[in-house]
């Protein structure tokens, strides 16, 4: 019980000391040097626990302002950490001198020796004290009284975050800056202050503070401890973003053009597969790629996941074609009608591919050209004259009837498939048009 007494004693003397006077007023004057004599004279009897004020019911008027240095941003916590400059200046009752007596405007002194004001940073989770958050540093004062001091802090902000429009989303980080036991009848934060980002010189690689905004604003909970409110707006930057979606937008390409190849060739059911897979492969890498705060998914995902869908509707498709050709003894359908109607017109034929050499030849023209076939073995018949019989005229009207429906049926089925094919394709632009419309940001559109 003794032992914890003279504990008590000396950690008393000890805040005594420390609040106390740091200068030996005894001491004698060194009249030599201005400077010693001016700070003698200051810090003497100096008690940098009272606010320098000389009526108690004045409140110290105190400028803040902020210059940040370097920042970073860590989205798996949602936080913002502030390297910044601290500037405050306010005027002290009990440090003013005659310039003409001392010749000095102004003298440097250790922040530890004098009054400050108690400034709490509210977010400072990571230093577990906001009070700890600025160091020590020298401040200026002038002849009459106004303290200057420039401290070099660590602040953190939380962020919120909506990650819908990602990689265009930004973040809305929030941080209070205020006194924790003086009032407003005590302290009083001025309206002149401020918050500058000039200073930054190297910039994150990710985030760029596109906005910041201070507000002089008094705590919900408290209305008689002042505040400030610091809300710093952060803009994802998205250049190195264009290169990593490249891949995905490129199989889209690949997909559509996949649709100008002939729907019965090997070769693009197996390209759709490979793009099939690879939407899987690059749906797996955003997952990993995307951050995971928010509650709403990202459209960039959703955009992936119908593109997906449309790759799937695409092989579903291709292997359709592929089964309903149309055979030899078929009738002829609504969409073959359909495609010959448009193969008819010039427009058509551009969109189908058509070649005018080839398909001029329709299955009218083939029979046209065995009707007269048949007339020119009549002519040549009834020249004769007796009772002559022609046995090879009629050969060649037996072999037209076999391969002409053949030959019909087989343009018929690539003309469908063409026709068919072109209007996926147009379908299907349209669906990404509208979806890549959807993914800009508002401030794009």
């Amino acid at each position: 019980m003794y032992s914890i007494k003279i504990i008590s004693i000396v950690l008393f003397t000890l805040q005594a000391i420390e609040n106390g006077a740091t200068i030996d007023c005894d001491a004698p004057v060194n009249t030599a040097n201005k400077e010693s004599e001016l700070l003698q004279k200051l810090l003497c009897n100096y008690d940098k626990s009272e606010r320098p004020v000389k009526n108690h019911n004045t409140a110290v008027n105190v400028t803040m302002s902020m210059h940040v240095q370097n920042y970073d941003v860590s989205e798996g916590k949602a936080t913002l950490y502030l390297n910044v400059w601290m500037s405050s200046s306010w005027k002290d009752e009990y440090l003013n001198w005659d310039r003409a007596e001392y010749s000095l405007d102004k003298v440097v002194i250790d922040s530890d020796d004098l009054w400050r004001p108690t400034f709490v940073a509210f977010h400072n989770i990571k230093s577990g004290n906001g009070a700890n958050a600025c160091g020590t540093h020298p401040c200026e004062v002038k002849q009459t009284g106004v303290v200057l001091c420039v401290t070099p802090c660590q602040y953190e902000a939380l962020c919120v975050s909506d990650t819908v429009s990602w990689p265009f989303d930004s973040l809305k980080c929030t941080m209070f800056l205020g006194t924790w036991l003086q009032d407003v009848n005590q302290i009083n934060i001025s309206q002149n202050s401020n918050v500058s980002t000039r200073d930054i010189e190297v910039h994150h690689a990710e985030w760029m503070i596109k906005s910041v905004k201070k507000l002089h604003i008094f705590l919900p909970d408290n209305t008689s401890y002042p505040s400030l409110e610091y809300i710093f707006t952060m803009q994802r930057h998205v250049a190195i973003y264009a290169a990593i979606l490249t891949p995905g937008f490129l199989m889209i390409i690949i997909d559509l053009a996949v649709l100008w190849m002939n729907s019965g060739s090997a070769e693009r059911l197996y390209i759709l597969c490979a793009t099939c897979m690879g939407h899987f492969t690059f749906m797996e890498y955003l997952y990993w790629r995307l951050p995971y705060h928010g509650e709403n998914v990202p459209r960039m995902l959703l955009f992936f996941r119908d593109s997906l869908i449309i790759n799937v509707l695409l092989v579903a498709f291709t292997i359709i074609l592929r089964q309903t050709a149309p055979k030899a003894d078929s009738e002829e359908r609504l969409v073959d009608k359909l495609a010959g109607r448009v193969a008819s017109t010039t427009m058509g034929r551009v969109l189908l591919q058509i070649d005018d050499t080839v398909d001029a030849k329709q299955p009218a023209t083939i029979d046209e050209e065995n009707v007269d076939t048949d007339n020119s073995n009549k002519l040549r018949t009834d020249s004769f004259e007796g009772d002559t019989v022609n046995l090879v005229s009629d050969a060649p009207a037996n072999d037209a009837p076999v391969t002409a429906p053949v030959v019909a049926n087989h343009q018929r089925g690539s003309l469908v498939n063409a026709f068919l094919d072109r209007i996926m394709f147009i379908s299907f632009l349209l669906c990404y048009v509208f979806m890549i419309c959807s993914l800009l940001p508002k401030e794009v559109m």
